[in-house]
């Protein structure tokens, strides 16, 4: 054989390997036109369901990717002028087996049968939206950005679903309005859509178009076709949400008691501009229904981390995210520096909240550019100034997942010369489905503070499912200060190292996967000297029935370079401290009647030593009533005393049908001897309208006489255009 043949030979394998390896069959079915109307209450025994042809083409993500399913799923797409209506038979062998755990609006899919419908209307691999129910019709939808970079679990859209279990499996019904879906029409309409199931009881995931189990649900470049026989227009969608509320407040303190009653009303518009842009207005903005924050034990020198709760400020969220891209498999974003911190808006330090007069927010996107701007006026307190907030995102897609862009947030206060501004730009690369790529410079501007004003980051990650790689560099000035964001520490370069293995045995045993994995974290002052070391290197094992057990070194270093108040009474003097922690976890089965979960951490801590237990006992009574019973354990001894810390939690759920539940939260803090209860019961009577009951009580001294109490009424209703 001739070189030049021996060469060409050797392309042509080389481009066929990596077609074999790099590309996917893309599948694709068509929705078909009804001829009558379609009532949704999960029978499927209108006409039209018979006349469109189904999809039952499913394979395996778990156990095997790629593998047979076990039962049968059949699914058919129709449409109308208005809406979207998907019709499925998920037959089962066992239909007693069939697992129904919870009822509640975003129910958690994890631990119950689902069947959950993935649309991506623009067809343009960026935006998307799932709509997942169960065997009783409960509802979780959420909202996909940056081909599932970002997921907006807090997204709630207007769509109906009705199930009924049948002899041989269950039925469901889906129906959504175009106009939830946001889209533009044409001639040839082309959706991406992805249909997934699983079968809680033989822990089974299928998807219609194969997601790797690596990646979540919103990997819209893993989707298929879905093809409208007819040309069909998003229609108009204008939403006005007026509510009031009544609360009434009581205090008592020291012996001096005042009760307050404070009626309140306001609105929240919501329009859509284009396809593709939403304009959100809010007036007199309340979120007194919304749960309180969970106490945290602080054992460190750093602020922690609360998540933000309220659904003004989660609804399209991640438009406003910016830089390094949290692993869907990895370090959660809550462990890194935010430049867009929403709590610092409409809520003091200690979380209390604070009267916001309105805002405005416009977000979606205009062709490849993804926009977010936002402005709120936060009212002036007693104990709080006035403040004006701004926040503007925009970011323009490069290639098939990856993009550019900048962020500018501004706070400006009510007094002259009282401001403080961040800014930025980030590059974000994703190649092969495999590696990302992201770096972002950003600086900050202060009255007071001038000079070493930046931050620079670049990361990078490999995850082909089963090695894992992520490392990260950043840059943080002393200076660097951005007041509506959350940067615990200033002045130091931090350096991150993660690796990973994902290895699965063979054949169906108890053992589905082994992750042995190591990460360490270094915090060094400006001249590289080493300020903090943490590293975590451990074994986990997760199991058939979704438990999993990890066991784990975790070498510690500190240097201090002044003294730290761990407690009253308790200062750690400066000095170098070098340490060893050892962990123990394990989650049971959550989907059985009891389950639990205990980490146990014991070894050094500084100049002495910590113990450390959290344990969670939780109570299914399936589909109703989950309890939990929650208790972390920390017993603190160190050269300069020692002390216990404990927190006691009881969290009771009961939903009386898919659309009224009640709640029962109680927490003790032993640390600071506070009693948090907090009672709400929520009515869903009308699409995204809600009745809600609330009242919450803080009691300082354990049982003692110091109260602050509070009884809400809220009601909101949505008027849709």
């Amino acid at each position: 054989m001739s070189l030049k043949r021996s060469v060409t030979v050797l392309v042509l394998a080389v481009l066929t390997t990596f077609v074999t390896l790099f590309a996917q069959e893309g599948k694709q079915t068509t929705a078909h036109w009804t001829q009558g109307p379609i009532q949704i209450d999960g029978r499927l025994d209108e006409s039209d369901w018979d006349l469109a042809e189904p999809v039952s083409d499913f394979v395996q993500v778990e156990p095997r990717e790629g593998g047979t399913p076990t039962e049968r799923t059949e699914v058919r797409v129709l449409f109308d002028q208005d809406r979207l209506y998907i019709g499925v038979y998920l037959y089962d062998s066992s239909p007693d087996g069939i697992l129904i755990n919870d009822l509640q609006r975003d129910f958690q899919t994890r631990e119950g049968d689902v069947f959950g419908v993935i649309i991506d209307a623009f067809n343009k691999n960026r935006t998307s939206f799932a709509f997942f129910t169960n065997a009783e019709g409960a509802k979780n939808d959420s909202q996909g950005l940056g081909n599932g970079r970002y997921t907006n679990t807090s997204w709630d859209g207007i769509w109906y679903t009705a199930s009924q279990i049948q002899e041989d499996g269950w039925t469901c019904e889906i129906a959504i309005p175009f106009s939830t879906l946001r889209f533009e029409a044409q001639d040839q309409q082309v959706m991406g859509i992805n249909f997934k199931r699983r079968i809680r009881r033989k822990n089974e995931d299928l998807y219609w178009s194969l997601v790797p189990r690596r990646y979540n649900s919103h990997r819209a470049t893993l989707s298929g076709d879905l093809l409208l026989e007819r040309r069909i227009a998003p229609g108009r969608n204008l939403q006005v949400k007026p509510f009031a509320t009544f609360n009434v407040e009581h205090t008592r303190l020291s012996g001096q008691g005042s009760t307050d009653f404070d009626p309140e009303a306001g609105v929240d518009v919501k329009y859509s501009l284009t396809p593709g842009l939403t304009l959100d207005l809010t007036y007199n903005t309340d979120f007194s229904q919304v749960e309180v924050d969970t106490e945290q034990i602080n054992l460190t020198r750093f602020s922690l981390f609360f998540a933000e709760k309220r659904d003004f400020f989660l609804e399209n969220a991640s438009l406003f995210q910016f830089g390094d891209i949290p692993s869907e498999r990895g370090p959660r974003r809550s462990e890194e520096n935010q430049l867009f911190y929403s709590r610092r808006i409409g809520l003091s330090s200690g979380g209390n909240p604070l009267p916001l007069l309105g805002g405005a927010r416009l977000t979606g996107r205009v062709g490849p550019v993804a926009l977010g701007l936002m402005n709120i006026h936060q009212e002036e307190t007693e104990t709080a100034p006035s403040n004006n907030f701004s926040v503007m995102r925009v970011s323009y897609d490069l290639l098939e997942s990856s993009d550019v862009g900048a962020i500018f947030i501004n706070r400006e206060g009510g007094d002259p010369g009282d401001y403080n501004r961040t800014y930025g730009v980030d590059v974000n690369f994703q190649f092969l489905q495999k590696f990302r790529l992201n770096s972002f410079v950003a600086g900050t501007q202060s009255p007071d503070l001038t000079g070493n004003n930046r931050e620079i980051k670049i990361s990078g990650q490999w995850d082909d499912g089963f090695l894992q790689v992520r490392g990260f560099f950043a840059d943080v000035g002393e200076n660097f200060n951005p007041e509506v964001g959350f940067v615990p520490r200033q002045g130091v370069r931090i350096y991150q190292y993660n690796l990973g293995l994902r290895p699965r045995p063979a054949g169906d045993g108890w053992i589905r996967e082994i992750h042995p994995h190591g990460n360490t974290k270094y915090f060094t002052d400006r001249d590289n000297v080493t300020l903090t070391k943490d590293s975590h290197f451990g074994l986990q094992f997760f199991f058939r029935d979704r438990s999993s057990f990890e066991v784990s070194a975790d070498p510690q270093f500190e240097r201090l370079r002044e003294p730290f108040r761990l407690r009253e009474g308790v200062i750690i003097p400066p000095g170098d401290y070098a340490y060893n922690e050892f962990k123990v976890n394990y989650s049971s089965d959550q989907s059985q009647l009891l389950s639990g979960s205990m980490d146990l951490t014991t070894g050094g801590f500084l100049d002495g030593d910590k113990t450390s237990i959290d344990f969670a006992g939780n109570l299914l009574v399936k589909p109703n009533f989950f309890a939990s019973f929650s208790y972390r354990y920390n017993d603190v001894d160190v050269k300069e005393g020692s002390f216990r810390a404990d927190l006691y939690g009881l969290s009771l759920h009961y939903s009386f049908n898919p659309r009224v539940f009640a709640d029962v939260f109680v927490q003790y803090n032993q640390d600071i001897d506070k009693v948090l209860t907090n009672l709400r019961f929520n009515w869903i009577h009308h699409p995204l309208s809600h009745l809600s009951l609330v009242f919450t009580e803080e009691r300082f001294g354990g049982l003692g006489t110091d109260v602050s109490r509070a009884v809400i009424v809220k009601y909101t209703h949505l008027l849709q255009f």
